[in-house]
């Protein structure tokens, strides 16, 4: 009888171990998928905001340009219109 308490002890301990073994080794696996979205998430908001600081560029400059031609009466050059000259003599 006492054999059976010890076994069933025994048994009901190893499980547990297990338990908490097989508990700890999913903790890893989503801590490590956690940080893996994470990572995808920083990258993504560095796009969006390189995306925004761009489209702010753009639109500040065309209204620059825009403010220009109204206050000047002038249109800006296009790329084609400019003409370099090379001045290193």
């Amino acid at each position: 009888m006492r054999i059976m308490i010890n076994l069933f002890l025994l048994s009901i301990i190893t499980i547990s171990a297990f338990g908490v073994i097989f508990i700890k080794h999913q903790n890893r696996n989503m801590n490590i998928s956690i940080e893996k979205i994470d990572k995808k998430l920083a990258y993504e908001l560095n796009e969006h905001k390189k995306l925004l600081d761009d489209k702010n560029k753009l639109i500040h400059n065309r209204l620059i340009n825009i403010d220009f031609e109204k206050q000047l009466g002038m249109e800006m050059p296009h790329k084609k219109k400019i003409i370099y000259l090379n001045l290193v003599e």
